[in-house]
């Protein structure tokens, strides 16, 4: 069902005919209105309108509609369509008005939407609703629209300078920050460095300190077994003409070394007598080994 027909008899409603085949009497049954039932759009004539700044702005547009209650849109209103026209007009200069110039071309939907409203509103006694209003265009004057663009280029040079300026400071703190994390990784390179060096320096101390303890400790039990094998070689039968022997050879190469080696040599009052330092040295020997024992 797509329209509605108000049947009259002699004047007055008798019913809403739908589409289709339907018998009346001439001159006494007669369509007074027919009314459709789709979504109509209906065109909005440029309409001259105040901003809130003062600016006068040419607008058009388009209002959708729809009967909802054919009755009313036909016996609730003489000329629905001319009707919200004006509404639509009227509407518009007042949602306009309470816009600046700049906010009327970024609030579009809003004013579309503002003026769907109160449209709505007003017409739903009608049997009518609006669904939305559409701005077609909207015009100003020339030297209006040659200081808009005028402010416009000016806005996006102050944007650009803008951009540019937070680019260059972020490239100054990027920069910064960079140099800052390049200094503390170094530093921290340096003092692992330094670290290193010292643990391998004290490493090494502990080796070599290790190693001369070592090279003493063997050096010592060298000397100690060296010892205890000449204490039991004295012991045994021969022994001590055999170390009178070697010490009597050593005695006379010592004392020849020095008379090589020095213009002055301080030599025993009896150098010849060789037995006589020997029984010293054993009388030496055998008083070490009575106190030992």
């Amino acid at each position: 069902m797509f329209s509605l027909g108000m049947i009259e008899r002699f004047g007055r409603f008798r019913y809403a005919a739908t589409p289709g085949l339907h018998f009346g009497i001439p001159f006494i049954y007669k369509i007074a209105y027919k009314r459709s039932l789709k979504e109509t759009a209906l065109p909005i004539q440029p309409q001259t309108a105040i901003t809130k700044d003062n600016v006068h702005v040419e607008l058009d547009g388009a209002v959708y509609t729809k009967v909802v209650d054919a009755y009313e849109a036909s016996y609730g209103i003489e000329d629905p369509e001319e009707s919200i026209t004006v509404l639509a007009q009227s509407a518009m200069r007042k949602q306009v008005g309470e816009l600046e110039l700049d906010e009327l071309f970024l609030e579009r939907e809003r004013l579309n939407s503002g003026i769907a409203e109160a449209l709505d509103e007003a017409t739903k006694t009608w049997g009518i609703r609006v669904f939305r209003y559409e701005i077609a265009d909207i015009h100003v004057d020339g030297k209006i629209r040659q200081a808009m663009e005028q402010q416009s280029n000016a806005e996006r040079m102050r944007r650009a300078e803008v951009l540019e300026s937070e680019g260059y400071r972020q490239k100054l703190i990027n920069q910064s920050e960079g140099e800052r994390q390049s200094e503390i990784n170094m530093a921290e390179g340096k003092a692992q460095h330094t670290l290193l060096q010292a643990e391998a320096e004290a490493k090494k101390t502990r080796l070599i300190a290790s190693a001369e303890a070592e090279r003493i400790r063997v050096r010592s039990e060298a000397t100690a077994d060296g010892i205890k094998k000449i204490a039991d070689a004295l012991t045994e039968d021969g022994g001590k003409d055999a170390m009178i022997q070697r010490l009597a050879e050593q005695y006379l190469s010592e004392l020849s070394e020095m008379a090589k080696s020095s213009k002055m040599v301080i030599v025993p009052d009896k150098p010849n007598d060789v037995r006589a330092v020997m029984a010293t040295a054993l009388g030496m020997f055998d008083g070490l080994k009575a106190k030992k024992d």
